[in-house]
């Protein structure tokens, strides 16, 4: 424990430090008369830091070192905040002394006062702690050369010892039941198969049920009983904790279910044998059964370290074999393992970021003797001392996860965004704070601590999650040091102490604790399903991130004292039901990040302009494969008239009456005046800048953003389109792109030669188009970075795909509804170099894929999802054995395809890596199909 104190104190001195030194400081302390009482300050917690830096490397399990380690810290978020409010006060005395109409006032005089009081009161906190230290006798020697405690108990699991080793079993035996499920011998016996993992705490059968409905594809005012009464289906349910949580699914699965007598099938896997055993007793009508997982065996143990040694940079590019002279070693270690999964990969992490030597694996053994000796119920110590090995920045940093609940997928923007909102980051004079963000996280993965979870469409690890093992050790440890307070089924009484994080979780209207609590100190809040009324209050200042993504029951009004928490950073409003913005957002002056993606919101208040810290404005609808199928379902008129103006109706009709626009702001957010003002805007869209909308005669403006790297935008006419053109070709720094509109056809013209045509800009990295294109403009061939394509309504053709087949580093390319009009799609040899992902969805036209013999050499994913004219024999997709990189392949909701499913196993058994072939026989109705690849 004394190391994750330490390691949350130094990160908030760090923070602290970086502060107290800024000229801003310093100034502030000049005008209000404390300049030696800061100073003093200053000058004190750099000792301090220094002190826990060797605290940190060698800790000393004294609890009177820990008691003034935690005080240092809380005396730490006391500056810090005094600082937060000191910037708040310099910046509003900069820009009211020049015209003297607040310097002066009784109450710039008045806060001058308490600012200078309050510095006072600190340096002599300073001073009693000083004293403290001095009075107890807290550093008695040099921590680095002080002894380990012999009889240090070990950390152990909230729930007892004896559900460790199971639970360290779970996630390799939610492996073993994957590879059973993506079967395609089996899935063809099935109408319908989904996989929902349960959510904890589940309190109640609604949760399961709505998560049901979203897999099967449901909209939701069907019955999910009545849906499968007649169906042959096959639901996997992984994560069972108890047997009430198996009742509470048994509601959504009604009596007439289990007897259906269609062959229907649920698969249930738990860490607890009492649990499954209830499962199987409750389905006894069909023969339930109870299968105990086994430990791996060597070979397979070996492979797994192997696997996880490699993640290093150095090794991630080729198989790691373990060199004959460090097999012995290896052996050694994995004797102590014992065949657990989670053990093998948790030491293999260790290591991977270690020296490959036969010493440090032998120090390693040793040090595993004492931990794991034959007793399984001690895999927590193994985890405990992998995170004890994280250096001190990474710990206060994988801490912050316990913020999220057990199998809750993270989205990879949403947790960088928070961790740069809550200063985790240290800044680097050479990167930029986002490129150390993704260091981190990428560092996370490769030491094993957390697990991507659904990458982006192949590419990039986008979501991830903490094994539930890692997440409550990390969950005690940050509720132990009084960090974070979960309002939830198993919540206890409210701490004294002050809280920083406050988390609400299945809320329930009888919780009184909320009113126990006192929220003048939080940092963040953050709430998973229902959002208490009145929670967000302005007694909250101090709080910098409020995420309430995916939030129900959240109101307009419930945001009505936004503009008082000054210090407010990341807001994320993300998924929710809110449609307006209170006035008083543009009080927000720190705030960097402002998430209304997916929301009703079409309009932003005019003050948004003023908010010069914004990084990321993030709004509009998502895109996603079913943004065609979202525009249909918003209202009583066809998608055919309604997308961005008429994509639809472009798509299907040829008569000029049908290029009207319609609802052109219905699914983005019109851009406010004052918008290209925002210089340190990295992240714009998507947001309308059509006639009427606010910037249309300041398209020209948009050069100012210089620091824009992403840009969404729509609503554009075709003169307004070359505008575009000519700003963004005038943005260095732009990397992805994003154009929606009835018409792309003003992209083609910018393939001029001529000195005044537009140019667009040749570091592109991502591009998605959504509207009638027709040809494919010739400048897409140059961009060279380009990584990520996804076409959505172009209406391309053989011809227009291959202007893309020889660009170097492409690895995703997306070809959504209407994007392809041809009937074949040919994939020659030598092309697309560096294509991982080929994603092929909703094109009803398509009748043959064929990849020749030397094309897509690296492509590992290939999707191919509602595509009903496909040929049902081996045209259809052909050339699978030749891509021998391919890890999966998908073919559903294609319907009825027995031939070319026969002759694609067939290929899919033979082939090399022997990937994973997923089948569906099924045509969703387009008018329930949920789309849950994208973010």
């Amino acid at each position: 424990m004394e190391a994750t104190a330490v390691s949350l104190a130094r990160s908030v001195l760090d923070g602290v430090l970086s502060n107290a030194g800024s000229a801003v400081a310093d100034e502030v302390a000049r005008l209000i008369g404390v300049p030696k009482e800061v100073d003093f300050i200053r000058n004190e917690l750099e000792m301090m830091q220094a002190f826990l830096k060797v605290s940190s490397t060698n800790p000393v399990p004294s609890d009177t070192v820990r008691t003034w380690v935690k005080q240092v810290r809380d005396l730490a978020y006391d500056v810090e905040d005094c600082l937060l409010d000191f910037a708040l006060y310099a910046a509003r005395t900069s820009s009211s002394r020049a015209t003297g109409s607040w310097w002066l006032t009784p109450g710039a005089i008045a806060a001058r006062h308490r600012i200078a009081a309050r510095i006072r009161d600190l340096k002599a906190s300073v001073e009693e702690l000083n004293q403290r230290n001095l009075r107890y006798h807290v550093v008695v020697g040099s921590p680095a050369v002080a002894p380990r405690a012999a009889d240090e108990q070990p950390a152990v699991l909230p729930d007892g010892g004896q559900d460790a080793s199971s639970a360290a079993e779970l996630a390799f035996q939610s492996s073993l039941v994957r590879m059973v499920h993506n079967d395609p011998d089996l899935l063809d016996e099935f109408d319908y198969d989904v996989w929902v993992t349960v959510p904890h705490p589940l309190d109640n059968p609604e949760v399961f049920r709505r998560r049901l409905r979203k897999e099967l594809g449901l909209a939701r005012d069907r019955s999910v009983a009545e849906y499968l009464h007649e169906k042959r289906y096959l639901v996997v349910v992984d994560d069972l904790h108890s047997q009430e949580e198996w009742e509470n699914i048994c509601q959504v699965f009604p009596h007439q279910l289990f007897k259906n007598r269609k062959g229907s099938r649920i698969i249930v896997t738990t860490r607890r044998e009492d649990v499954a055993r209830h499962c199987a007793a409750h389905v006894a009508g069909w023969d339930g059964h109870v299968y105990e997982l086994k430990p791996l065996g060597d070979d397979e143990s070996l492979d797994l370290f192997c696997q996880k040694v490699k993640a290093t940079h150095v090794y991630k590019k080729t198989d790691y074999v373990c060199p004959p002279y460090m097999m012995d070693q290896a052996k050694r270690i994995l004797e102590r393992c014992h065949g657990l999964p989670l053990a093998i990969s948790t030491i293999g992490g260790l290591l991977a970021n270690r020296p490959k030597t036969g010493i440090e694996w032998e120090n390693l053994h040793q040090h595993l003797g004492a931990e794991l000796g034959s007793d399984l119920r001690n895999i927590t110590k193994v985890i405990v001392s992998s995170y004890d090995g994280l250096p001190y920045d990474l710990k206060s940093i994988f801490l912050y996860l316990s913020i999220f609940p057990e199998n809750h997928e993270i989205r990879r923007t949403r947790l960088l965004r928070r961790w740069m909102a809550e200063g985790y980051i240290a800044k680097n004079r050479d990167m930029p704070v986002e490129n150390v963000a993704e260091r981190v996280y990428s560092e996370l993965i490769n030491r094993s601590m957390i697990q991507p979870s659904k990458a982006s469409l192949g590419v990039r690890a986008d979501r991830c999650r903490v094994h539930s093992i890692l997440l409550k050790i990390i969950l005690d440890k940050f509720i132990e040091e009084n960090q974070l307070f979960l309002i939830e089924k198993q919540s206890g009484e409210v701490p004294q102490s002050k809280i920083r994080h406050l988390v609400v979780s299945r809320w329930k209207k009888k919780y009184e604790k909320l009113q126990n609590i006192n929220p003048s100190y939080i940092r963040s809040l953050t709430i998973f399903g229902e959002c208490p009324a009145s929670l967000i209050s302005q007694k909250m200042r101090l709080l910098r991130v409020l995420d309430l993504e995916d939030t129900s029951n959240l109101k307009n009004s419930d945001l009505k004292h936004i503009g008082k928490l000054q210090h407010l950073r990341y807001l994320c409003l993300r998924g929710t039901d809110i449609s307006k913005l209170p006035s008083s957002l543009q009080n927000l002056r720190y705030l960097e990040t402002l998430d209304i993606q997916d929301t009703q919101v079409r309009e932003l208040p005019g003050g948004v302009a003023k908010l010069e810290k914004l990084r990321y404005l993030l709004s509009g609808v998502s895109f996603t494969k079913d943004l065609l199928q979202k525009m249909g379902e918003s209202g009583k008129v066809n998608y055919k008239t309604r997308l961005f103006g008429n994509i639809g109706a472009c798509l299907c009709c040829n008569s000029s009456e049908c290029c009207k626009v319609y609802n052109v702001d219905q699914f983005s957010v019109r851009a406010p005046d004052g918008i290209e003002k925002l210089k340190n805007l990295h992240m714009l869209g998507l947001v309308n800048v059509g006639k009427g909308n606010g910037v249309a005669a300041r398209l020209k403006n948009l050069t100012n953003l210089t620091n824009l790297r992403r840009l969404g935008i729509t609503g554009l006419s075709e003169k307004e389109g070359m505008e575009l053109c000519k700003s963004i070709g005038e943005l260095r720094r732009l990397q992805r792109l994003e154009v929606r509109s009835y018409s792309l056809k003003f992209l083609i013209k910018t393939d001029g030669e001529s000195s005044t045509q537009p140019r667009m800009p040749r570091h592109l990295v991502s591009l998605r188009l959504c509207g009638d294109l027709s040809n494919m403009p010739r400048w897409i061939s140059s961009l060279n970075d380009l990584t990520k394509v996804k076409l959505l309504g172009t209406q391309l053709k053989q011809g227009d795909i291959e202007q893309l087949q020889n660009l170097c580093n492409l690895a995703l390319l997306g070809l959504w509804e209407h994007s392809y009009m041809d009937t074949s799609l040919h994939f020659c040899s030598g092309t697309f170099p560096k294509l991982k992902f080929l994603d092929i969805d909703g094109i009803k036209e398509i009748e043959t894929v064929t990849i020749l013999d030397g094309a897509m050499p690296e492509l590992e994913q290939l999707w191919v999802n509602k595509c009903p004219s496909l040929c049902d024999d081996s045209p259809g997709l052909s050339g699978v054995p030749y891509v021998l990189k391919l890890n999966e392949l998908v073919l559903k909701n294609c319907g009825e395809k027995e031939k070319l499913i026969k002759i694609l196993q067939a290929q899919v058994n033979g082939h090399i890596r022997r990937p994973k072939f997923l089948i569906g026989k099924s045509i969703l109705r387009t008018t329930s199909t949920q789309d849950t690849s994208q973010q």
